[in-house]
């Protein structure tokens, strides 16, 4: 094999190697999680930590559930972080009521992944429990 061949090689893997790099960065920045600001992710970190104590009573959970819903309607402006944190919220309302309904595989790994890159770039490090249902 001649040199020209080898230096062929290593420099279509180059390229092929950035190709890839910027497909995935792209791919990311499209459809990857929306940046929140800081002020939306300390909010989000403060119902995340409200949602560590739902009522085990069913009606009262729904209304506790309410009142967060409405905090993040009215003051977060990151549509994202806003789903995440109500995904979050209606799994620990789920969990202290003793509902039967399940998340579906990986659900709850989705939403902590989903919930962290919303506030990746917002120097804000959101802390999520893990939910044992």
């Amino acid at each position: 094999m001649n040199s020209r061949h080898v230096t062929f090689g290593i420099l279509t893997a180059i390229i092929l190697a950035g190709v890839a790099f910027g497909v995935n960065y792209l791919w990311d920045k499209r459809f990857g999680p929306t940046a929140a600001s800081a002020a939306d992710c300390r909010l989000a970190q403060e119902l995340i930590d409200k949602a560590q104590t739902p009522p085990a009573d069913v009606a009262e959970a729904e209304k506790w559930e309410q009142q967060i819903r409405q905090v993040r309607y009215t003051r977060l402006e990151n549509d994202g972080i806003s789903t995440e944190v109500g995904r979050y919220v209606r799994w620990q309302k789920a969990r202290a009521t003793g509902e039967s309904v399940r998340p579906g595989t990986g659900e709850l790994d989705e939403i902590y992944e989903l919930a962290a890159g919303h506030c990746e770039d917002s120097g804000v490090d959101l802390r999520i429990p893990k939910i044992a249902l």
